[in-house]
């Protein structure tokens, strides 16, 4: 074989590995809602959705709208990561080109958009919150119905559809935290008996267990699909949550994080947290991720810091991007 055939085959065999390696990668995307850098008369940061690969580690690409007031970042499931939603202060952003391209689909009446979940198994179903109540779209996001009877409060921050019954929906409203089970036709108040709800998740491994995060009463837990709450206290010194996320491969292992908070970590569930914050220089967080390709990789976006990310399950933390933002949400599709 001569020089140069090894050199082609060589190439090509990089060329593969590559495109394996990217094939197997996660995709992380993160939204900007504002920047520090904003200088009137003069070319500043761009704000809105922010992605990249892991393996890129510092680089991001933006895409879609620019300089928009971008609260919240989805992908719909069974897509291939082609329609993909943008939650943001003007109204809601589909794109079905894997975001080459984008469009608004509200209307004026629907603003301030916090947070967008798709239903995981209805490609054309998808639920948004916003300080007006929950709407729903079933027909692709052409329409949008009203879904707030039951509430005491429009105001909701998050919405929540369970991975195993779609039919069931949670949402996060100012006075507290609420089912429905009838794809948000109706809405009945969940056993939690605290106002402030901003954020619920869902264990990847037990839909009947539920974590709420409040803005001034801690961090809750349910093992029974939300009747009844149990606080998490132990090893816990703060009060204010925004943000909670399972490790999809090890669901015992959970982390947390909200006003001045830094980051907590649970391995047992819930049960006693640890402050892990080697590393951080910011303290407030709004958001965290964990990589389900890999579990010791987790990314936590700041109230004015930017993105942290760690590799070894938070014993460590270091910057990776957009140090003078306000990141609101980061997610991370396999």
């Amino acid at each position: 074989m001569t020089q140069r055939r090894r050199s082609i085959l060589l190439a090509i065999a990089l060329a593969w590995g590559a495109m394996q390696l990217a094939a197997q990668e996660s995709t992380v995307y993160f939204s900007v809602v504002a920047t520090k850098l904003f200088v009137v008369g003069a070319a500043n940061p761009r704000t809105g959705v922010f992605c990249q690969h892991p393996s890129a580690d510092t680089a991001w690409s933006h895409i879609g709208p620019t300089n928009i007031r971008a609260f919240g970042v989805a992908v719909h499931p069974g897509t291939r990561q082609q329609v993909m939603y943008i939650a943001a202060g003007n109204g809601l952003h589909k794109s079905t080109d894997g975001g080459a391209t984008w469009r608004i689909t509200t209307g004026w009446r629907i603003t301030e958009v916090l947070n967008v979940c798709p239903d995981p198994q209805d490609t054309k179903t998808v639920f948004l919150a916003c300080p007006y109540g929950i709407f729903r779209s079933t027909d692709g996001c052409a329409s949008w119905v009203e879904c707030t009877r039951g509430l005491g409060s429009t105001f909701t921050q998050w919405v929540l559809v369970d991975e195993a019954h779609p039919h069931t929906v949670y949402c996060a409203a100012e006075d507290g935290a609420y089912i429905s089970t009838n794809r948000g036709d109706s809405w009945t108040r969940m056993g939690l008996s605290v106002g402030g709800v901003r954020t619920i998740v869902q264990d990847p491994s037990d839909p009947a267990f539920l974590m709420a995060g409040t803005e001034n009463n801690g961090l809750y837990q349910s093992t029974n699909g939300g009747i009844w709450w149990n606080k998490c206290e132990a090893g816990i010194d703060h009060t204010t949550f925004y943000a909670i996320a399972f490790d999809p491969q090890h669901p015992s292992t959970i982390y947390a994080g909200g006003y001045v908070t830094g980051i907590y970590k649970s391995t047992d569930r819930g049960v006693t947290w640890k402050r892990m914050n080697n590393g951080l220089d910011v303290l407030t967080f709004h958001s965290i991720a964990v990589d389900p390709h890999n579990s010791a990789r987790v990314y936590a976006a700041a109230y004015w810091g930017g993105i942290f990310r760690t590799d070894d399950g938070a014993a460590s933390w270091r910057r990776t991007g957009v140090a003078d933002s306000q990141v609101w949400t980061v997610v991370i599709h396999p």
